[in-house]
């Protein structure tokens, strides 16, 4: 599952996220062992107010872990700021309220007029590469 930590600040670094999870991944009793497979940093800029926006993707396996994280994180304080973390879900014609599945079964109700995306925003740069490390990055709590 990947968790999405919303509006994290610009100097965050892969440990510091890591100590902020740390914690939440402990194992109850029953619990199964979590593990962190992969920490990106996500830096999107509005190109017409010119603002920047930092976002965090950490995937964590198994789900049953990331659950608990989500759970114990939610509106926490990190770095000296309460965010959001909630599940991430990426976007495809599946799960897209604006797509027209059943044609002959649609009403308005269902389907989404207009896309409530913001415009104008891009991403900056992919910060992967300093936050992240190689593919044997694997840490079991």
């Amino acid at each position: 599952m990947i968790l999405f930590l919303r509006s994290i600040s610009a100097q965050t670094r892969r440990s510091d996220i890591i100590a902020f999870i740390e914690p939440a991944m402990k194992v109850s009793l029953f619990g199964k062992k979590g593990a962190i497979e992969q920490i990106k940093i996500l830096h999107l800029k509005d190109a017409r107010t010119n603002i920047s926006e930092f976002h965090g993707l950490v995937t964590i396996e198994p789900d049953a872990a990331a659950k608990r994280v989500l759970k114990h994180l939610n509106r926490k304080k990190f770095l000296d700021k309460h965010i959001v973390v909630r599940e991430y879900h990426q976007r495809d014609w599946h799960n897209d309220p604006r797509e027209n599945h059943e044609p002959f079964i649609s009403t308005k109700a269902e389907k989404r007029v207009t896309d409530r995306r913001r415009r104008n925003i891009e991403v900056v740069e992919g910060i992967k590469h300093k936050f992240s490390s190689n593919r044997t990055f694997h840490r079991n709590y």
